[in-house]
């Protein structure tokens, strides 16, 4: 779904060019992405598709534009929250105080190098134990159940089912980040909502990162809003939490929060 969020920015791109522009996308995603500039019909993987004149796979239009880091269509938001839901999230998040980060530490089962984007969510203590910091999960599926089970689970506010239950993926997620400060992530579909919606987000890598990341950089051509945290040594979460102590502790003095 990450990859769905990152490239769907190009029907805006293809509907300079056609005068109607046809997304397939993961059925659970078509709530997310109703409001994206330049599709004018939205369907769900599986459905069948209506007679047209050409056909790509969203992961084939950067090289069919020939996209180079320089000419990134990087414009920020091309995704967009519910109103409604977003105003109904800001009221209960209104009662909760301090710099408010969302987190994320765990993406979905995999094989492979899949596995080493997972952040241990111990990493996640020192943070919580700032003054003036409140952590909120984000987290869904996979990984949901080591803070249910681990001595974080009262110091980082869970709203559990609440979120992305009824209204589709994302959605409500969508909604709690832009009332959020910060969100802090692994690298898994969250960081990709948070940047298309252009909110903050500080995402922690692994040491050998995918390749849209690139290499020795601490932005990201794709996401203006994002900042980049690497590991140095792999396997090495701890320094790379360092890192984000420290700059996270930096953001406060700047906001006068002690």
């Amino acid at each position: 779904m990450g990859d769905t969020i990152q490239f769907i920015r190009y029907a805006s791109l293809v509907n300079r060019m056609f005068a109607n522009v046809f997304v397939e996308a993961q059925k659970p995603l078509l709530k997310l992405l109703a409001n994206v500039s330049g599709i004018d019909r939205l369907i769900a993987s599986g459905v069948d598709l209506p007679a047209s004149d050409f056909h790509a796979p969203l992961f084939s239009l950067p090289a069919i534009f020939k996209t180079s880091v320089d000419t990134i269509p990087a414009k920020v938001p091309y995704l967009f929250a519910d109103p409604s839901i977003e105003s109904h999230w800001r009221k209960r998040l209104e009662q909760v105080p301090g710099f408010r980060i969302g987190i994320n530490w765990h993406g979905r089962p995999g094989k492979g190098a899949f596995r080493y984007r997972n952040i241990p969510l111990e990493c996640f203590a020192p943070l919580a134990d700032l003054p003036g910091v409140q952590l909120i999960s984000l987290q869904k599926g996979a990984g949901r159940s080591e803070l249910i089970d681990s001595k974080l689970a009262q110091r980082v506010l869970d709203f559990g089912d609440e979120i992305d239950q009824d209204h589709g993926a994302f959605v409500d997620a969508a909604a709690i980040m832009k009332n959020l400060d910060l969100v802090i992530a692994c690298d898994t579909s969250i960081p990709h909502v948070a940047g298309a919606l252009g909110v903050p987000v500080w995402l922690a890598l692994p040491f050998a990162p995918d390749w849209r990341w690139l290499l020795d950089r601490k932005d990201s051509p794709w996401y203006p809003t994002m900042r980049l945290f690497r590991q140095t040594t792999r396997g090495d979460w701890t320094g790379v939490f360092s890192e984000i102590q420290t700059a996270i502790l930096a953001e406060l003095k700047t906001r006068g929060i002690h």
